[in-house]
């Protein structure tokens, strides 16, 4: 008995078939996104509903091609963002994405669409939730006119591979989206309301653990978050673990039992009844991409050779590094903003004469990344009853860098375990979907399928 797993990326769209009894993966496919949409808007962040519907098919139709009996698919993607859909269940605009900026711009009273929703609504919201994106396009009267509902482009996903015409969202994305009752399990009607809203475009939200529907006989599970997805595929001890995810963004995530009463804590909707605290990083990974641009221009600029990547040599550079640097950078790698303050930018301290080298360089913004993540573990780590003792990672920029790998370690006093599977949301939306169809019955009998790196 096998299982497929699909995870809509912001980048790339990547699926997995594994064996049901022993995790062994089969076969893995990744395909490009392509599906980015180029306007003349620099905040407006764009993709092709229909493009990515078309790749999720073609992924999937690979992995079925094995021809081997698959007893579920699950489907999770990049959250916040939100596609219109018609009474059909078909797109009815583009799909706007979690990078999405246009509840950064000026709104009134001084306010950008973000600030303005979060004080009248006592929600902590920043751009790219699908609510502030929603509130934007309502006050700009953007909000199609055939458009009946919103939901994640992996609802979208789910509903058309089942053939249904109407969304129905899990927990984990419907509190991506802002205006959530956590509690409830419920969107807010009062806020969504007093923000001048029609609460009937919300999507259904779904309590339970369940199959949404049938794609060539084959059960296909409610869609669920990215990071949700993520700790469910990377962590066999939930109790006990911390997930830090470093991709493009990077993210913290540790599991809890009660929501806090904190608003200011990003407790998001697990599985059966528990929770995950969250915190994420909009630089993460791309904090180390743009030193790496930055040491290709010096080079281009010092040598006139222009090289393509200098990550192998930045690689080389640290391989023997000793961490324990007497008088080291600081760097504060917050160079896209934070969610709650997105004019905020990062900074390079304590340089002298001495220490500006590509070496401290490098050091100073991987000490940068694993800080940030740190500052908000240290923050809510206060607000769950677990006690950890492990450090798991995940995304390529831990996967592959073993230096930044090491400054996590120093930095949080723990080891860092990396999954031996590098795609592990799709492999988490498999976990789920094998709940989902009865396969196993708790999540947790699920995960020990999960492998470690030796």
């Amino acid at each position: 008995m096998y299982s497929i797993g699909l995870d809509i990326g912001t980048t790339s769209v990547c699926g997995l078939l594994h064996n049901a009894a022993d995790g062994e993966i089969i076969k893995s496919v990744t395909l490009d996104n392509d599906s980015f949409i180029e306007t003349e808007n620099k905040w407006e962040k764009i993709q092709d509903p229909k493009r990515l519907l078309c790749i999720l098919k073609e992924a999937t139709d690979m992995l079925l091609s094995e021809n081997l009996p698959v007893a579920s698919i699950g489907i999770t993607g990049q959250m916040h963002g939100i596609v219109y859909l018609n009474k059909d269940g078909k797109p009815a605009s583009e799909l706007k994405i979690w990078q999405d900026e246009r509840g950064n711009l000026p709104f009134r009273d001084g306010k950008t669409y973000a600030e303005y929703m979060t004080e009248k609504s006592g929600y902590p919201l920043a751009s790219g939730y699908g609510a502030v994106t929603l509130f934007y396009d309502f006050q700009k009267g953007l909000i199609p006119e055939d458009a009946v509902t919103f939901c994640t482009i992996h609802d979208l996903a789910a509903m058309t591979l089942c053939g249904r015409t109407k969304p129905i969202v899990h927990p984990s994305d419907a509190a991506s989206f802002g205006l959530y009752k956590i509690k409830d399990n419920a969107f807010d009607r009062s806020a969504v309301e007093n923000l001048g809203l029609d609460y009937s475009l919300f999507p259904e939200i779904s309590g339970n653990t369940e199959i949404l529907g049938y794609y060539n006989g084959i059960p296909v599970a409610l869609a669920i978050g990215d990071n949700q997805a993520s700790f469910l595929g990377s962590v066999s001890d939930m109790d006990k673990s911390i997930l830090v995810n470093v991709g493009t963004g990077s993210q913290i995530s540790c599991l809890t039992d009660t929501p806090p009463d904190d608003k200011t804590i990003d407790c998001r909707p697990l599985i059966d009844g528990k929770y995950i605290l969250a915190g994420s990083a909009l630089a993460g990974g791309r904090a180390y991409a743009v030193l790496e641009r930055f040491l290709r221009e010096t080079a281009c600029t010092v040598t006139g050779i222009c090289v393509e990547s200098a990550y192998a040599a930045m690689d080389k550079l640290m391989e023997n590094y000793d961490d324990e640097i007497q008088n080291p950078l600081i760097v504060d790698t917050a160079f896209s903003g934070t969610r709650a303050d997105p004019e905020k930018r990062g900074s390079i301290t304590n340089i002298s004469s001495e220490n500006l080298t590509v070496r401290n360089l490098c050091d100073g913004v991987m000490c940068g990344i694993a800080n940030e993540l740190k500052e908000m573990y240290d923050k809510i780590s206060g607000n769950t009853e677990k006690r950890h003792t492990c450090l798991i990672g995940s995304g390529n920029g831990l996967r592959f860098n073993p230096a930044l790998r090491r400054r996590f370690e120093k930095i949080f006093q723990m080891p860092v375990k990396m999954s031996a599977n590098n795609e592990e949301a799709a492999f988490g939306a498999s976990l789920f979907a094998l709940c989902a169809s009865g396969v196993f019955d708790s999540i947790q009998s699920a995960q020990k399928l999960i492998k470690y790196c030796e």
